[in-house]
């Protein structure tokens, strides 16, 4: 028999009197309730609504999919609501479904993510033309502070998190420390620099196509070289700090896992004119960060999940790797242009994914104003 489809109750927009003092009254109302990251959000006013369901092609009722654990719908109406409590504009909506319709694909893991001691927070990746439509920082101080698409389009994914799943600190958000990304963790890539394919064509979209990346990572742990003057030492740096006994990547290697390197234009346009391909930058980072078994043995995450099956783990000296091969290692361009590379590591259990933003009917499209056009 089919499942049947989830039922959503109406969303209810808020009406507030238009003063100061009385949007902090709903800050500290809409606090008090749990429906917020802590920050003061805006008030979703009726108006306020019709103006970000305009920016859609689906019906306000459509139900997006039912967000863990506690698994509240997800309707277009209701993530609209809390993308424009969370500041958003009404174009980033869009956007914002198509994030949430990649987090709740199986291999994604959104259960886990939402439940999980790991400090793991849902970063987004906007690729093609809608990154320079709605002016995604992709440049200096990428996850940083400074841009408004950043800011509010990753946090809206947080307050539909809470809200809709439920995702409370240290009732079901069991993370033990976290980190800043769980407030927004939102970067662009850095298409017009980069000497590489995107991003979003690797993993078979085309070029003009927009498209969303989601992947649930610790915070950047940022690499600082600027002194190699080969490739093989610069990207050597990179390897040791992926490869550092505390995290999770050597554990969970045997599994489908993977690990992510931002690298700056000027660094892949280096890379580039020096003959290294990005499928090079990846076949030498697998093999380069690496720990021996002797090494990880009886600490970490020893023992916790299996290793591949070419490590023999009876070898002190047996080399292991922070993922299966060297396709899981993920590369995007993006930052300023220095020499610091930027390390994003995840949990190693769960995988990243890349949705086209689509009409309704499942056409991709360029800009955002194809969906309502």
């Amino acid at each position: 028999m089919a499942a049947s489809k989830p039922q959503a109750r109406a969303a209810r927009p808020f009406e507030v009197d238009n003063t100061l003092e009385h949007i902090f009254d709903f800050f500290d109302d809409c606090y008090d309730k749990g429906w917020t990251d802590g920050l003061p959000v805006f008030p979703p006013t009726q108006r306020a609504l019709e103006r970000m369901l305009a920016c859609t092609d689906r019906a306000r009722d459509e139900v997006i999919g039912v967000i863990p654990p506690l698994n509240g719908a997800a309707t277009v109406e209701k993530i609209a609501i809390n993308a424009i409590m969370a500041g958003c504009r009404p174009e980033y909506l869009p956007v914002i479904i198509t994030a949430i319709e990649a987090m709740l694909q199986p291999d994604y893991n959104l259960y886990g993510r939402q439940t999980t001691t790991h400090p793991g927070a849902h970063l987004m990746i906007v690729h093609g033309p809608v990154r320079q439509e709605l002016d995604v920082n992709c440049g200096a101080g990428v996850f940083g502070h400074g841009w408004r698409a950043n800011a509010t389009l990753g946090r809206a994914l947080r307050l539909i998190l809470i809200n809709l799943g439920g995702n409370k600190p240290g009732v079901t958000d069991m993370a033990t420390h976290g980190h800043p990304g769980k407030f927004t963790y939102t970067m662009g890539e850095d298409e017009e620099n980069s000497p590489w394919p995107p991003f979003h064509v690797e993993r078979g979209l085309a070029r003009e196509v927009s498209a969303v990346t989601m992947l649930c990572a610790e915070a950047p742990h940022n690499i600082n070289d600027q002194k190699s003057a080969t490739p093989q030492l610069y990207l050597g740096s990179a390897a040791s700090a992926m490869c550092h006994l505390g995290a999770n990547g050597l554990y969970r290697c045997g599994l489908k896992s993977e690990q992510m390197l931002v690298i700056p234009a000027e660094s892949a346009q280096w890379l580039h004119e020096n003959g290294w391909s990005k499928q090079d930058v990846k076949q030498y980072l697998f093999d380069s960060a690496r720990q021996p078994v002797g090494e990880m043995r009886g600490r970490g995450g020893w023992d916790m999940s299996p290793l591949p099956k070419f490590v023999d783990v009876n070898d002190d000296n047996a080399m292991v790797p922070v993922v299966p091969s060297a396709n899981d290692i993920l590369i995007v361009v993006a930052g300023g242009f220095q020499r610091h590379m930027n390390f994003i590591p995840t949990a190693g259990y769960n995988l990243s994914v890349t949705r086209a933003i689509t009409r309704k009917d499942g056409t991709p499209v360029r800009t955002l104003t194809e969906i309502t056009s």
